[in-house]
Order: structure tokens, then sequence, then C-alpha cells
């Protein structure tokens, strides 16, 4: 499959409409006992958007789910299918016409045409006042003006399906001086966002915190306070390529969350899938933060069934990190 996100080409896993089912069972259960609060995309949005693909919805309209194998997480396609069909659920019910003349005619004919048109009524029925959650979305709210200083403080929330194929949330805290870098504020004191500075946010998402608190930071204009990534995925299910002696029973959520900010008071890496820099850029970076006044927290939690807890625990300990681990 190619992405649509990226152009590249991506591997990917298919489950039939039973495997679909138990998947979206754990999927669910899994996004309740997270616990995620708002630095992360809402998972149980998430969750109730991809009810749709239940076979116990759709009825037979579809066969089974994609997951991107890199991720665990259904794919691109997947999701905006989701979108789409929720979207136009309602022009659907109004052009299938009498749900009574729907049945009656399907069970007057059945394995026809009519039997079709009534399974996708239920369909768009049951998923009418279903969620869409965020695939590409981008806020920008003023936190503080000072108009004899020409200034102005925004948070920047911005959730997106990454090309990666997990879910990103960047919470952004950062002062504008004079040019409109990022947005302008009108005589309410709201924000009109530039185009530009979302066209370049959208480019950071599959980099971490440090890399965009520092290239935001180098444009004129700009103070840096905070930058917050919080990541859904990947989640480690059967026939995934896990990380070097990673349980391998069932599935395993993994969610991580990674700051750059001035008001972390020391740098602090706990996330046990990290993957460490090089000598040479770690010095770079470390020599921007005494400049830049911030310090890095990178974390990461776990769900997983509960017989997996402690082989859980034993994973992140001999990566040298203490992790937050729920069973269910």
């Amino acid at each position: 499959m190619t992405d649509p996100l990226s152009g590249a080409a991506i591997p990917t896993m298919r489950l039939d409409d039973a495997q679909t089912d138990v998947y979206l069972a754990a999927f669910e259960s899994t996004m309740r006992a997270a616990r995620l609060n708002t630095q992360y995309p809402d998972g149980r949005l998430l969750a109730r958007m991809g009810s749709v693909w239940s076979s116990k919805v759709h009825g037979g309209l579809y066969s089974g789910l994609e997951l991107d194998a890199r991720t665990g997480l259904p794919t691109y396609k997947e999701w905006t299918r989701a979108q789409t069909d929720i979207t136009i659920a309602g022009n659907q019910l109004q052009t299938l016409g009498d749900p009574a003349v729907l049945q009656r005619k399907a069970q007057t004919h059945p394995d026809s045409a009519h039997t079709r048109n009534w399974t996708r009524y239920n369909y768009y029925n049951a998923i009418k006042e279903a969620p869409i959650a965020p695939l590409g979305e981008m806020s920008v709210a003023v936190r503080r003006v000072d108009r004899s200083r020409r200034s102005a403080t925004f948070n920047v929330v911005l959730d997106k399906l990454d090309a990666s194929g997990v879910f990103v949330r960047y919470s952004i805290d950062v002062e504008q001086t004079g040019d409109e870098a990022i947005a302008t504020v009108d005589k309410r004191d709201l924000a009109n966002n530039s185009e530009g500075f979302r066209a370049l946010i959208y480019q950071f998402t599959s980099l971490d915190a440090e890399f965009t608190f520092v290239k935001l930071a180098s444009m004129a204009g700009l103070k840096v306070e905070r930058v917050i990534k919080g990541t859904i995925g990947p989640f480690f299910v059967e026939d995934m390529v896990r990380p070097d002696k990673m349980p391998s029973q069932g599935l395993v959520a993994s969610f991580g969350l990674d700051m750059a900010a001035i008001d972390v008071e020391t740098t602090k890496l706990n996330d046990p899938l990290a993957t460490a820099m090089n000598a040479e850029t770690r010095a770079t970076y470390d020599r921007l933060g005494s400049r830049l006044g911030y310090n890095v927290f990178k974390d990461r939690k776990f769900v997983c069934s509960r017989g997996q807890v402690d082989a859980m625990k034993a994973f992140c300990e001999a990566r040298g990190t203490r992790n937050v681990i729920y069973g269910v």
C-alpha cells in the first residue's frame, strides 16, 4: 500500500471480520485504560469513531480491517473511510428512503439489491451520530496580549494522523513579538493563524519536541516556552516486528510523551523505545539547550493484558526506565 500522507509504500496487515471485532474490543478497552490527559490526542474519541469498522455495525458491507504493520493501528485509508461514511450518513439515509419499504422489499426479495439497501440503511442509521476524530486539525488560541510591546502569547494545538502511522498531538506555547510569524490578533483578542506557520508545524509532526523547540526559537520574533508531543502508538499486536525482548503475547499499546520546555528542571529520558542520538548531535543540542534555557523530558506508558504486566516491567527495567504500565 502507498501512504497518501507521505507517498511511501508501507507494510500492512489484513484482519478478517472476526479478528477485526476482537481488535476493536481491545482497542476500546485500551483507550479507556490509558487515562490519557489533554497532552494526547483524544483516544476515546478515536475508539468511538472506529466502531464503524465492526462487522456487527456494517453487516457485511465491508470486509475486515487493514492495519499499518509499523504501528498496529488502522491505516490512513481506513480512518478516512470511517470519516467519510459518518459524514455522508445523513444524506445516504435520505437517498435510501422509507425504512419500512426497504425492509419489506428485502424480506420479499432476499439475496437481491433490496437486501443490500436494507443493510446499508441499518449501517448508516447506526453511525449517523458517531463522532469524527480529527485526522489533521490545528487551532491557535491567544493566552496573553501586550499591545504596548506588540506581543502576544499563543497556545497552538495540532492533532494529526502522522505519516509514520501514529496519532500525534503537538501542544506549543510561544510568544510572538512584532511580525505575524504565527497569527494576527484582532480587536477581540482572537487569533487568525498564519498558513505558513500551519504548514511548518505540519512538517514537524514526525520529529521530536526538542527539534521543534529549537527550530521555532530560531525564527525571528518568537520566544518558545514549551513544546509537548503526545503520541498514541505504536501498538504491538501478533505478527508485528517488536523491539528486542518485548513481550509478544496479545496486544501491547504504547503512549509516548515528549516535552522540551523552559519549566522542565532537568533533562530526563524515560522512554524505553526512544532512539538515542549520536554523540555529536547530542552535544549540539546540549549547547542549544543551555543557550535557550530548556530541558527535555521523554516518557512512555503502556497498556497490556494483566498477564503481561510483569514482563513489561522487566522489559522497561532492562532499558533503564521505570514506566507506568496499566493491565487490562
